[in-house]
């Protein structure tokens, strides 16, 4: 009698676990076809529910968000950043920008999906993240994209003007278009497809040649068929175009090897001018350095990524290292990715980004930076 109690209990836990799993099943089931409803609704971006969408899709869970950027207006802040939808994958294969705004860097509210792909060929298959400019009393937004499958790694930067940070006008054409004989196509390990970098886009003005300086994510053409990453450069008399494509600003190679690249890919490069002095920054995973410059950096803890920092005494010139750093101390600690620095309405600076493991953005002040010295120092909380 012992023994048969022991079965039925036994059998009644198997029972309950195959119908918890079940419940689960229906259950996430259920999820995903709301959040898919919900995430076309977003999309038609014509509504009231619009908002009501993205609310229930973060509170399911099932939208990811990445690669932010960031600028203030009077005493708003309006932040940027990629999105899709959590079941697609990997992530990067889609993506829209979403718009929030906060007056504390705090609180953000939605405020409307700003781009999305559209029948345009060259930019149909997702869009991918640059960044934001005010000018002439308008609002000048720089973005890439790329088409569908099989070029859905060809990737080309765009631009779309607004006069309220709303309402937005695509240009039709691309607004760089590579010349081969400097830039050029890479492979990715994980990919069948050819890479063709062309994004991120940074723009800034100099106010010495009173010239704009378009500065993005590319390939240098003579170099390693893979680690080849560099960070691309375009000048126009005018900041809507034409730009005209000049040589990288910078591509880290090995100093025994010039045309041995150090990294596969630079990404979210930024360009600060402070006290005179040229600041550019990039984005790097520890994965896509090239193994044989591992042994530069065996001391850093790069299993995941860090920002970079380059100098130089005028724009065009000569980036090198600031003395003996090679990050941008505590960034390789934050967790975060695609960092880039704003300062707040008091003038200090803030290092902002987005977590891998989240698919979330850090949009706040949690980061402060401390740029006293001759490169900036991100205060990690806590330890600081």
């Amino acid at each position: 009698m012992y023994i048969n109690s022991l079965r039925m209990v036994s059998f009644a836990l198997k029972l309950k676990g195959r119908t918890y799993n079940i419940f689960n099943k229906i259950k996430r089931k259920l999820r995903y076809r709301l959040g898919t409803l919900l995430y076309q609704i977003l999309l038609q971006n014509n509504s009231y529910s619009v908002k009501f969408a993205y609310f229930l899709l973060c509170q399911l869970k099932m939208i990811r968000t990445w690669d932010p950027w960031i600028m203030k207006k009077g005493n708003e802040y309006h932040a940027f950043c990629l999105a899709s939808l959590i079941t697609e994958e990997p992530f990067w294969m889609t993506g829209i920008i979403l718009h929030l705004v906060s007056k504390d860097l705090e609180k953000w509210s939605f405020a409307d999906v700003t781009l999305q792909p559209d029948d345009c060929q060259w930019r149909n298959g997702r869009i991918l993240a640059g960044s934001c400019v005010e000018e002439n009393n308008k609002f000048y937004l720089f973005y890439s994209a790329s088409p569908q499958k099989p070029n859905i790694l060809t990737e080309r930067i765009g631009l779309a003007v607004s006069n309220d940070l709303r309402n937005w006008q695509q240009q039709l054409d691309v607004l760089i278009v590579l010349d081969y004989k400097i830039y050029a196509n890479s492979r990715r390990t994980d990919s069948i497809y050819e890479h063709c970098q062309c994004r991120d886009p940074y723009v800034l003005k100099c106010d010495v040649t009173n010239q704009y300086y378009l500065i993005f994510s590319t390939a240098i053409s003579d170099a390693h068929d893979h680690y080849r990453g560099c960070v691309g450069l375009a000048v126009s008399q005018s900041i809507d175009g034409p730009y005209k494509l000049l040589k990288p600003l910078l591509f880290p190679h090995l100093h025994e090897e010039i045309n041995n690249g150090i990294f596969y890919e630079l990404e979210r490069p930024q360009l600060i001018i402070k006290n005179g002095k040229y600041y550019l920054f990039f984005s790097a995973w520890g994965h896509t350095i090239n193994p044989n410059a591992l042994d530069y950096y065996s001391e850093l803890n790069l299993d995941k990524s860090a920002l970079y920092c380059y100098v130089s005494d005028s724009l065009d010139g000569l980036y090198k290292h600031v003395s003996e750093f090679k990050i941008v101390p505590g960034s390789e600690k934050t967790g975060m990715y695609g960092t880039n620095f704003l300062q707040d309405e008091n003038g200090e600076w803030f290092a902002y980004g987005w977590y891998l493991e989240r698919f979330t953005c850090e949009i706040s002040r949690k980061f402060r930076v401390n740029w006293d010295a001759d490169i900036p120092r991100i205060l990690i909380p806590n330890q600081d």
